[in-house]
């Protein structure tokens, strides 16, 4: 990289646009240009535009007391300017330095109104970022990069503090601190947001944990709710099928029955019209033809009595079953109500037979087995309540009541019935009687009427079956419709898609009454719970979640940020011990060259280990206030961690022996100077350097080896000198004269050495 030209406009002295081109490497040689003119042209004043466009802050070493003193303020014959602008064209297609940019073009400018700006390429920046790139590019912006008259000697009468700062940018060390002050800052923020963040979390961790409980309490009753639907599914849809499957056997009995009646029916039917056939073929006496009719009619009324009392025992037996069914049978006892009451009957049961052993008395004895005898009841009480649950229930409850004037008409029906019967026997023994003397004739007739009564018996039983059949379905309809009743209680509009699906699996809907019970009462427990909770815990943990990620990032971002540090310090020592060892070793090299002999050194004021025991335990002591581990704190302050604070110079000319730089004269003051600013061109080059008349105050034989010593360092770094002395326009290639106008404007001559030598030569042949 190279300084290939510098632009100025209404900066200081330059109004109009003066551009300033260098030439480019050649040979090995950055080359060396040479500003020369009157005092009071304004050559400083190129010095001061690059020390501004590279950023300077201080207007005290820009020579001025206001920020708008850089721009020209006009004169007699010109108006000032609006505004100055500088800018430095940076030539690096070889590459050499860490930049992206084939040509980096740095502009900085300033209007009357104070407004500022930096670019880079055009393109607007801060002024940190400029100050980077050039820490990146070696580049000093207040030190050995811009030499003026004044920080020869400033270099020397500095405090050790001060030149220790000068020789970390002169190091080459500037850009790792520049990242370790970013570092440190950036570390500091995360310290400041982490603190807020924990702040916040702890803040709204206890309403977080309030709210995870009562969310977790929903969705353990949104799980029993699913699991009480799923068994109330197989429960009610377990007890349908089984109820439409007794429905449907107990149909196909009462077809089979009324299909095996009506065949029975045209039997008897078929043995009527026999008889009749008879009665008409014989010729009877009239005393046992009414006899037959006397007995037929009775037959007819007993028929008749035995119909209607098939007709009551239905009736009594369906308002049996409305009874019955009001009473319907209640779900088993809970095991913790089983848990409790077979303990306080153990509890009872171990008192009383205390009692009776510990009796002193007859009377006593006898009264505490009166009293277990009870507790003997109350246990079968139990027992029947866990074999038939609601057992006890039923015994409390009275046996339904039959209507009195039903049963009335029961009784005499069968009275009737009896009676009857008791005729039909004497009338068959009439018969009988009357029909000995035919009795050939007619036991044929007689077989028939046996054979008539018996299918009449079978008749009768067939209608008593088909009455239980009746019943039994009236009985399983009522079950279904108690079914129907709680499964629609239990889940409302889907029961009975619930009703009508076919069970998951095949179970006994007995065993799972408990586990159904036991659900609902936890889901009664626990109750409902507002929505408006659920979106609070919603947005909370949202926020909780989040900054407990921003808390982790930080961690993770403070863990890196004090390894970055940690590996910057390590970087900055290492590279700055490096750089002291060749400093002083060609410090001492270029004093003995200035001053024909002698000898100078530097050496390191070290940190005392009182002091640092001292700090280390200040430290320790604060953390511990603060309630701060060691290990989770690591202490990383703003200024890198070295062991040494100071940079002390040695110098002793030719015969002498000085105790102190302050005992040298001052043309011994500059060389020695310049010692140190060539030891530390030649160890960490910039790309270009501006020397700004710091050989003044040198004589010819000096000025002659400073020449010397920057044409050597030519090969090296580019110099722009701004300078009287012919020894160093000598060395230089080209040559810039800056001129003062009536207008007090400074104006550029420029002249390359080369081409005048060459011209001088082409004359010299032509003569």
């Amino acid at each position: 990289m190279y300084l290939q030209r510098i632009e100025m406009q209404g900066f200081k002295t330059f109004a109009n646009r003066t551009v300033l081109e260098f030439l480019p490497p050649k040979e090995g040689n950055r080359g060396t240009t040479a500003i020369v003119g009157p005092n009071g042209s304004g050559k400083s004043n190129i010095a001061d535009a690059v020390r501004w466009v590279l950023g300077e802050q201080s207007l005290k070493l820009l020579r001025g007391k206001k920020s708008e003193d850089v721009i020209f303020s006009g004169s007699e014959k010109r108006s000032r300017s609006g505004f100055a602008e500088v800018s430095l064209a940076l030539n690096n297609e070889a590459g050499g330095n860490d930049i992206e940019y084939p040509e980096v073009v740095i502009t900085r400018r300033i209007y009357r109104d104070g407004e500022s700006e930096y670019l880079i390429n055009k393109n607007k920046v801060k002024l940190q970022e400029v100050i980077l790139l050039l820490a990146r590019a070696n580049f000093g912006q207040r030190t050995y990069s811009v030499i003026g008259q004044g920080m020869i000697d400033a270099i020397l009468v500095a405090s050790p503090k001060e030149r220790k700062e000068f020789f970390d940018e002169a190091a080459g060390v500037k850009q790792y601190q520049l990242k370790r002050e970013a570092s440190v800052r950036k570390l500091d923020a995360s310290e400041e947001n982490l603190k807020q963040a924990e702040l916040i979390l702890a803040e709204i961790e206890p309403r977080m944990r309030s709210l995870s409980r009562q969310v977790r309490r929903l969705e353990e009753r949104a799980n029993l709710e699913k699991e009480l639907q799923e068994l109330s599914v197989l429960y009610f849809g377990t007890q349908w099928k089984q109820i439409k499957e007794e429905l449907a056997a107990i149909d196909a009995k009462t077809k089979t029955v009324e299909e095996s009646r009506k065949a029975k029916e045209k039997e008897i039917e078929a043995i009527r019209a026999e008889l009749a056939g008879m009665e008409t073929e014989e010729t009877k006496s009239d005393g046992l033809i009414a006899l037959q009719k006397e007995y037929e009619k009775e037959m007819e009324k007993r028929n008749g009595l035995r119909e209607k009392e098939i007709q009551l025992k239905n009736q009594i037996r369906m308002e049996q079953m409305k009874a019955q069914a009001a009473n319907a049978p209640a779900l088993p006892m809970p095991l913790p109500r089983i848990v409790e009451e077979v303990s306080a009957i153990s509890e009872r049961h171990d008192e009383l037979v205390s009692s009776i052993l510990n009796a002193e008395t007859l009377e006593q004895a006898q009264q505490a087995a009166h009293e277990l005898e009870k507790l003997g009841k109350q246990i079968n009480e139990l027992l029947s309540e866990l074999k038939e649950p609601g057992h006890k229930g039923k015994q409390e409850k009275k046996e339904p009541v039959v209507p009195a004037a039903m049963q009335k008409e029961l009784e005499e029906t069968l009275a009737a019935i009896a009676s009857m019967g008791k005729a039909l026997t004497d009338l068959q023994t009439q018969m009988q009687q009357w029909g000995q003397e035919e009795a050939k004739k007619r036991g044929a007739f007689f077989e028939i009427q046996r054979k008539m009564q018996s299918f009449q018996g079978e008749l009768f039983e067939l209608d008593r079956h088909l009455s239980d059949h009746r019943v039994e379905r009236a009985r399983i309809e009522t079950r279904k419709e108690t079914v129907e009743r709680e499964a629609k209680e239990m889940m409302g509009d889907e029961a009975m898609a619930a009703l009508s699906a076919e069970p998951a699996q095949k179970v006994d809907a007995l065993t799972l009454s408990p586990r159904l019970h036991q659900l609902r009462t936890q889901v009664a427990a626990i109750g409902s719970i507002d929505q408006a909770v659920v979106d609070e815990y919603k947005e909370i943990k949202e926020r909780f979640d989040f900054l407990s990620g921003q808390v982790e990032d930080l961690h993770k971002t403070k863990a890196s940020l004090v390894v970055m540090i940690e590996e910057l310090d390590v970087l900055i020592k290492k590279q700055s011990d490096a750089s002291f060892r060749r400093i002083n070793q060609h410090f001492g090299e270029f004093f003995k060259q200035l001053f024909d002999g002698g000898a100078a050194s530097l050496e390191k004021i070290e940190r005392e280990e009182e002091e640092d025991e001292v700090a280390e335990a200040e430290k320790a002591a604060a953390n511990e206030a603060a309630g701060i581990e060691e290990e989770v704190k690591k202490d990383v302050s703003a200024a890198p961690k070295e062991t040494w604070l100071g940079l002390e110079i040695y110098a002793n000319p030719p015969g002498k022996r000085v105790k102190s730089i302050h005992m040298l004269s001052g043309g011994e003051r500059a060389l020695t100077s310049i010692a140190l600013i060539c030891a530390i061109m030649t160890t960490n080059p910039s790309p270009f350097v501006v020397l700004d008349e710091v050989d003044a105050a040198l004589d010819e034989s000096n000025a002659a080896r400073f020449a010397k010593i920057i044409d050597e360092l030519s090969h090296k770094t580019q110099f722009l000198v701004i300078t009287h002395n012919r020894y160093t326009m000598q060395k230089s290639q080209v040559l810039y004269g800056v001129t003062m106008g009536e207008d007090s404007t400074s104006s550029i001559l420029s002249l390359q050495l080369e081409d005048a030598e060459r011209i001088k030569g082409q004359k010299t042949v032509a003569v």
